[in-house]
């Protein structure tokens, strides 16, 4: 079955037109966080990869509207559809393993709901590193293998849950290998908080007693591990 070419026959490839709390608190987080590495660079280059339909790099180009921003996407279905409202942005259909770029280097590369869907995210890296700027960032977002609830799950014997259409989730400590590999360097991991579309009193138990008490045991370990839902890693050359 080809994974990539069934989620992108559906209107809303991934989900990011809805106004779910995770996905609002991805796009936010993203925003920010380029707010905030950018600072007062007006004019900076930015690349997103696997934009998808354009999404998030339609509230890149509101946010950062002098900055140049070029987007890509494997899927020729998900770059025609980005075009319908371009706002100044180059979106280009290609693979972000083999992304030459077009002759200058990017001040941020964004990875968003990109990394949980290749097979090969640490060649990506590599590749891209090439485009990075000597002062440039990646800002990566990706789903935490070890949240909560699948360390709950292992803990009670059950299979940890990754949705089809992810090739796989990865932990803190696997995306640490990737990056030493790629030689990066990780500055920052951000687990945000976001409010729960459905709060149960089961949830409350789970977000607000239990993985509190397990994330101060895991630093007491000096583990890496940490079970947020959602992951955002900053990382350099």
């Amino acid at each position: 079955m080809n994974l990539n070419k069934e989620e992108y026959e559906i209107a809303n490839p991934f989900g990011l037109e809805t106004d779910s709390d995770f996905h609002a608190t991805r796009r936010n987080v993203t925003i920010s966080l380029i707010k905030e590495n950018l600072k007062k660079n007006e004019t900076a280059k930015i690349l997103d990869v696997g934009c998808g339909v354009g999404k998030i790099t339609r509230l890149m180009k509101h946010s950062n509207p002098y900055a140049v921003i070029d987007a890509i996407d494997i899927s020729e279905k998900a770059i025609e559809y980005a075009k319908k409202e371009k706002m100044g942005i180059n979106f280009i259909r290609a693979d972000a393993i083999a992304f030459n770029g077009f002759g200058y280097l990017y001040d941020v590369i964004v990875l968003n709901n990109i990394y949980e869907h290749v097979e090969n995210p640490t060649g990506i890296l590599i590749n891209l590193k090439q485009l990075l700027a000597d002062d440039g960032i990646f800002i990566i977002s990706t789903p935490n293998r070890y949240s909560i609830k699948n360390v709950l799950r292992k803990l009670f014997g059950l299979k940890v849950v990754i949705p089809k259409y992810h090739v796989t989730e990865y932990s803190i400590g696997q995306i640490y290998d990737h990056h030493i590999y790629a030689g990066l360097l990780i500055e920052k991991i951000v687990l945000p908080e976001f409010k729960r579309e459905r709060f149960r009193l089961k949830d409350f138990v789970i977000f607000k007693i239990v993985q509190p008490m397990l994330d101060n045991y895991l630093k007491l370990l000096r583990s890496s591990t940490r079970l947020g839902s959602l992951l955002f890693v900053i990382s350099k050359k």
